[in-house]
């Protein structure tokens, strides 16, 4: 397969390291081909379950009443309330630990065991960081059939942490984004979702053709994440696109002077992210009883309930891989386990720390054999794969400690603690 596509990649002039070849069907996907449109899956959906029947007498009042503000979906909305910090920079204490975990990817196992290196969660599955700063730096979401596992997790937690003055902080990844958007490119179905979110609207409204308004292409996924949609509130409205705490600062993919320049910070970038998925911009296409003339009519009333939500989606949440925004940047994490030496990369690296008055940026979003560091600990990168849907690392998790002025970082591993010396790359040639 590599050997038949070499002359395709050189012809874009991508020049990657293929992890795994999970890694490479999502290069592939994003390089080589047009974004696949979701007509194309709603009209194989169609063909599959017929929707259009007789249609029985409804409320009309509920016709358009967005499914987020049901009262039985709101109490389950409820359970995976985010209680996390509005702050954007954060102070870390003296003898106080922040500890990073990379993308997790919907295998509930890898995440708890992410939690026990870490030391914020016993085997009960209760917090027991004290004043730890949990950050998981995005993408819980796709390859794994146990998101909203995973997310009620972290919420729980989130709601404990605070007790003992410790916080859980989530950002934003490409894959959060991606469902936000109704891209299902890289989901595992819409099971735990039909089971755990489809039946409560189900019985909400006495019907099932809800739905058509989202052409049965994965609805009660797309109906959960979607902006306004039934985990806007309680839940993505508390993730971050990026967070400092203390002299750390942690994003998905990367970030830049310019990046902060024309979005305004972290400040910034973070409210527009909360502005956005709190408003409810496909109102006009809410139609609970799937009261459509034909599949035609429902079909193209999906794409533009799934158009308006890119058009409006805000500068740090568009692009595609690669690119120089926060949630898809590889700039700083290929190629994967060597140092950077590219001088405009490592001078882009210094700008931003340099604006943000901090020593180092952690990541995840590109697979890792191993947590490790670019350019003398400047870069660390913390994607390891541990997903059985991607490639079953080994979960490790990075540990920032203050102590007195200074910040001490360690590895923290199943076998034990590292200090940061024995993961830095080679040194680059600056």
């Amino acid at each position: 397969f590599i050997g038949d596509m070499t002359s395709e990649f050189q012809r874009l002039g991508l020049y990657v390291l293929l992890i795994n070849m999970s890694t490479t069907a999502f290069l592939v996907r994003h390089a080589l081909k047009p974004r696949i449109q979701t007509s194309q899956f709603i009209a194989r959906k169609f063909r599959q379950v017929r929707l259009f029947q007789a249609f029985p007498d409804h409320d009309s009042a509920l016709l358009k009443t967005p499914l987020a503000s049901l009262d039985s979906v709101k109490s389950f909305a409820n359970k995976f309330y985010l209680q996390t910090t509005s702050e954007d920079d954060i102070p870390l204490r003296d003898g106080q630990r922040l500890v990073c975990v990379g993308d997790v990817h919907g295998d509930y196992t890898a995440l708890c065991r992410f939690l026990k290196i870490a030391g914020v969660m016993n085997n009960n599955e209760q917090w027991c960081g004290g004043d730890s700063i949990l950050v998981q730096c995005g993408d819980v979401l796709d390859r794994g059939s146990e998101e909203l596992k995973c997310f009620s997790l972290l919420s729980r937690l989130s709601q404990q942490a605070p007790v003992n003055d410790g916080q859980v902080i989530v950002l934003w990844g490409n894959h959060e984004v991606l469902n936000s958007l109704g891209d299902f490119y890289y989901t595992t179905g819409d099971d735990e979702y039909q089971q755990q979110v489809g039946v409560i609207v189900d019985n909400a409204l006495g019907s099932t053709y809800w739905r058509a308004q989202f052409a049965d292409y994965q609805p009660s996924r797309w109906a959960t994440y979607e902006p306004g949609g039934i985990l806007a509130e309680p839940l993505l409205k508390n993730l971050k696109v990026a967070v400092k705490v203390g002299k750390t600062v942690c994003v998905h993919a990367g970030l830049t002077k310019r990046l902060l320049e024309e979005n305004g910070g972290l400040t910034g970038m973070n409210q527009a992210a909360q502005t956005w998925i709190q408003q409810v911009h496909h109102k006009d296409f809410n139609n609970n009883f799937g009261h459509y003339t034909s599949e035609k009519e429902a079909i193209e009333s999906a794409q533009q309930r799934r158009n308006i939500a890119h058009s409006s989606a805000p500068p740090v949440f568009l692009g595609g891989i690669g690119d120089s925004t926060p949630i898809w940047m590889r700039a700083y994490s290929m190629p994967a386990d060597r140092d950077l030496h590219n001088p405009k990369t490592i001078g882009m690296l210094r700008d931003v720390l340099q604006e943000l008055e901090a020593e180092r940026l952690v990541m995840g979003h590109t697979v890792q054999s191993q947590i490790n560091s670019a350019i003398s600990g400047m870069a660390w990168r913390i994607d390891v794969g541990a997903s059985k849907g991607v490639a079953s690392g080994t979960p490790e998790v990075l540990e920032v400690i203050r102590q007195g002025k200074e910040e001490i970082v360690s590895i923290l591993t199943p076998s034990g603690k590292l200090a940061s010396r024995e993961r830095h790359t080679v040194e680059s040639l600056v």
